[in-house]
């Protein structure tokens, strides 16, 4: 099973995804493969992004960050390692610049 990071682009797409029904022109989504989890796994990624932002990231979890306070203090440490992990970054970037949440669904 692929695993996805998705961002709404707006509130209504928020709310869409809340109830499985967004589309794909509602949210971006970056999805890892099993190789590229791993690596950011080993890497302490997850482990780093929870420590921040007090989230339960985990294999076979499905987890979202709503608070946009949260978002923002993981996405400044995330930048520190931004050469490892560009797409992850990009992610938590587009959900500040949308006013919205980071969804896990792994």
């Amino acid at each position: 099973m692929a695993k996805t990071i998705v961002v709404p682009k707006n509130k209504e797409a928020e709310i869409s995804l809340d109830y499985d029904t967004a589309t794909p022109d509602q949210i971006i989504e970056l999805i890892l493969s099993n190789d590229e989890f791993d690596k950011l796994w080993s890497k302490g990624i997850f482990s780093l992004i929870n420590r921040i932002s007090q989230s339960n990231i985990d294999d076979f979890e499905d987890e979202h960050i709503t608070d946009l306070n949260l978002i923002h203090s993981s996405f400044q440490e995330l930048k520190k390692i931004s050469n490892d992990i560009p797409e992850v970054v990009k992610m938590f970037e587009l959900a500040l610049m949308f006013k919205t949440s980071i969804h896990f669904y792994f």
